[in-house]
């Protein structure tokens, strides 16, 4: 079991918020971990282009697996799952990070 904490790029232009509750209004999202907002866990990470850390799970589950739940969450409000990239960050003796953003071309 670990700790996950999601990063949302501002690209995506959806809040932490309303991921929150589209992955909560997710049976299959919400059947592996309930999503909830969490304070940002320390300035020492560097974010700066990203959306506050918003969600804390504990799971058991394949990592491609949860990119999938992601994107699954991602496009119940209306995120194309084809422009998405999901890049781990784990800092040394720190939580995982999973940045989302998108990899669709901005005009």
């Amino acid at each position: 079991m670990e700790d996950y904490y999601i990063v949302l790029s501002p690209d995506l232009g959806l809040s932490p918020t309303e991921f929150v509750i589209a992955w909560n209004e997710e049976e299959e999202c919400r059947a592996v971990a309930a999503a909830r907002l969490t304070p940002p866990a320390s300035q020492q990470y560097d974010f700066n282009l990203f959306a506050d850390i918003l969600l804390g799970v504990v799971m058991n589950i394949a990592s491609s697996a949860l990119y999938d739940l992601i994107k699954k969450a991602l496009a119940r409000r209306g995120v194309p799952s084809d422009h998405i990239h999901i890049e781990t960050l784990k800092k040394p003796d720190g939580p995982r990070f999973l940045v989302v953003d998108s990899n669709e071309k901005k005009e």
